[in-house]
């Protein structure tokens, strides 16, 4: 894009580079990474390789967007580097030699790569696959039998098949499996020397946990055989060998059957035999992990701990809406090693001080950067001219004093007259957060001349366990009735129109919005996304349904008051409120009847209320979905906001 436009549009998301990956090669010299582009007329992603040399801060294209090229690693000897590409019809390994030539394909593997990680010596490379030969099996047949609570997922679909480790001998171009795709497997990684792989994994008899559970390793001494070294009661992600081998740090969270939302996901180390388990941060408010929401990219990654010396690493972590990269040495956290106005996506490490990441501020998608000695230089321009195009003010921070608790806020001022109308957006999880990250959805609002309001209520993540528990037994009240005070901030302080109010949200902020909407009748506009509405039906059709027993105290039959309570269908006779419900029909995760129960409450009884129902997409429509579908969904919002918000 060469110049600014003349009135942003929801089309402009055709147009947006998203850069990631950050991986440096031996010599620390340079830096791989990945930028995904949309291609309209194929509704389709393309992606590209480049090399980014940090001494000359140039940069070199080694595949050109023609297939969705991804997930780059360097080879040993740093000529080479691996990636994932669906250049062959599905998801497999290919190799790209730096001094040029086209890409080579690697042996496949059997179904689609999502993870893989190469030896340090260059001998082999770990893959996860996921096969598609029961699949296949049950479109032909055209049925299959189910055996255990956990039998889909949102995205992957139905586990007909489950994951694989899988190894490739590049000597000698051969494969061997390492599991037998019984359970669940995820994040493989080598150990120094090569002769060792640490993966997490999900292997009792019913898999049927909603999280990876266990540390596995297998070992080429012992003809790579798995052994289960560490057993958790709730999860275990993203292991890391210390430099010399004598420990694994990893992700993780103990308490039995816990589901990481009310429960901070802290750092542990253990023996390379599962020995000597240490939690290194357990008296720490922040969360391992990324939980800062945002329409660039997934939230909820655990990228693995990078090692620096035998007695520290570094760690992504979210705190206070930000996702920072903390040092951790050996027996606690000491430092945020990147800045609180960025939240970051990957990285690696120069040295102890010296972080590489990708990342995003509130005016920036994602980019690369170097962070030292507490300041951030910016390494790729790749959004520079997207961005100028936006030409809307960038969010501004507020905080509120409310219930005993202090909510962060924030409002983007719209490209209108004052007083404006305003959209109170919510963010889903519950256990998630809004923060210091771009979100394209807001500046498109912005953009249409509506102040746009948000903040992380009680029950969100990165504010400590006191906080995200708060909602406990009590879904909807405490968020209410925060979203409604920074609301209620956001009109005494800015020019805002009190009479042109919207709401929205997805997921658990879909459950909120109309929830909301049954509370009062403030809101002209209202759009739920991939609402859960009924709290009952939800436990035992979602993916993730059961998760709400922890939150809620129990299954709803044993604290049936508390789902009927909850529930945001039950305040449906009450709603005045015009109201967009959006779904997906492949959502797992708050199924399209969800949708289907409040948008016939609705019409039943005369209200307004439409649904915008998307073929062949998933709870992640916004954020990964496809972008013809991406785009007419945010079209979809700005004019129904402007419909009933119009002065």
């Amino acid at each position: 894009m060469a110049r600014a436009l003349d009135h942003i549009t929801a089309r402009h998301l055709y147009a947006l580079p998203v850069v990631g990956g950050c991986v440096l090669d031996q010599s620390k010299s340079r830096l791989a990474y990945c930028m995904t582009t949309m291609d309209e007329a194929a509704n389709a992603y393309r992606g590209s390789v480049h090399v980014l040399d940090l001494a000359s801060n140039s940069t070199r294209a080694y595949t050109h967007a023609t297939a969705r090229d991804g997930a780059v690693r360097w080879s040993a000897d740093g000529a080479s580097l691996f990636f994932t590409s669906d250049r062959s019809g599905s998801s497999q390994l290919w190799r790209v030699d730096l001094k040029g030539g086209d890409p080579v394909a690697l042996p496949a593997l059997p179904g689609n790569v999502s993870a893989f990680s190469v030896s340090p010596g260059g001998a082999h490379i770990a893959a996860i696959t996921v096969p598609t030969k029961n699949r296949e099996e049950v479109e032909r047949r055209g049925w299959r039998r189910i055996v255990r609570i956990r039998y889909r997922a949102d995205g992957p679909g139905y586990f007909d098949d489950l994951p694989e480790l899988w190894l490739i001998d590049l000597r000698s171009a051969t494969t061997r499996a390492i599991t037998d795709g019984t359970g669940f497997v995820g994040s493989p990684a080598w150990s120094p020397d090569g002769r060792m792989l640490a993966f997490a994994g999900e292997h009792a008899a019913d898999a049927d946990s909603l999280w990876l559970r266990e540390l596995w390793t297998a070992s080429e001494d012992d003809g790579w055989h798995p052994r289960r070294i560490v057993s958790f009661g709730s999860a275990i992600d993203a292991p890391a060998w210390s430099p010399d081998g004598s420990r694994i740090a990893f992700a993780g969270s103990q308490p039995e059957g816990a589901t990481g939302g009310m429960h901070n996901v802290r750092l542990f180390t253990c023996g390379r035999d599962g020995s000597d388990v240490r939690c290194l941060t357990a008296s720490e408010e922040w969360t391992c992990g990324n939980f800062i929401l945002t329409d660039t990219s997934a939230a909820g990654g655990f990228p693995p701990p990078v090692w620096i010396s035998n007695e520290a690493f570094a760690a992504l972590a979210s705190s206070r809406g930000s996702a920072q990269v903390w040092l951790v040495s050996s027996t606690h956290a000491v430092k945020a090693l990147t800045p609180l106005d960025m939240s970051v996506t990957e990285f690696d490490m120069l040295d102890e001080q010296n972080v590489v990441c990708c990342g995003s501020t509130l005016t920036t998608p994602p980019e690369l950067y170097l962070a030292r000695g507490g300041e951030c230089r910016r390494l790729t321009q790749a959004t520079n001219d997207w961005c100028t195009a936006l030409g809307v003010a960038p969010a501004t921070q507020f905080m509120i004093h409310h219930s005993g608790m202090t909510i962060d806020a924030w409002r983007m001022e719209g490209r209108a007259r004052a007083p404006r109308a305003a959209v109170l957006q919510i963010h889903g999880g519950p256990h998630f957060a809004y923060g210091n990250a771009f979100v394209f959805e807001f500046y498109l609002l912005a953009a249409a001349g509506f102040d746009v309001i948000y903040c992380n209520p009680r029950g969100s993540q990165t504010y400590g366990e006191t906080f995200a528990a708060a909602i406990k037994a009590d879904w909807g009240r405490p968020a209410y009735d925060d979203c409604m005070a920074a609301l209620d901030t956001a009109i005494e302080r800015f020019s805002i129109d009190a009479k042109r109010l919207g709401i929205a949200g997805g997921s658990y902020g879909g459950y909120l919005t109309a929830y909301a909407i049954g509370q009062t009748a403030r809101f002209k506009a209202a759009i739920a996304m991939r609402p859960a509405v009924d709290l009952g039906s939800l436990w035992g059709t979602s993916e993730v349904g059961r998760m709400l027993a922890e939150d809620f105290g129990g299954g709803p039959f044993s604290v049936p008051d508390v789902y009927h309570r909850d529930s945001a269908l039950t305040y449906a006779g009450a709603v005045q409120t015009p109201v967009l419900i959006i779904h997906s029909e492949h959502d797992y995760r708050t199924p399209v009847g969800q949708a289907e129960q409040l948008f016939t409450a609705l019409r039943q009884r005369g209200a307004t209320a439409e649904v915008m129902r998307f073929a062949n997409c998933d709870h992640n429509l916004s954020r990964t979905g496809p972008p013809r579908q991406r785009v007419a969904r945010l079209e979809a919002i700005v004019d129904w906001f402007e419909r009933y918000l119009s002065a």
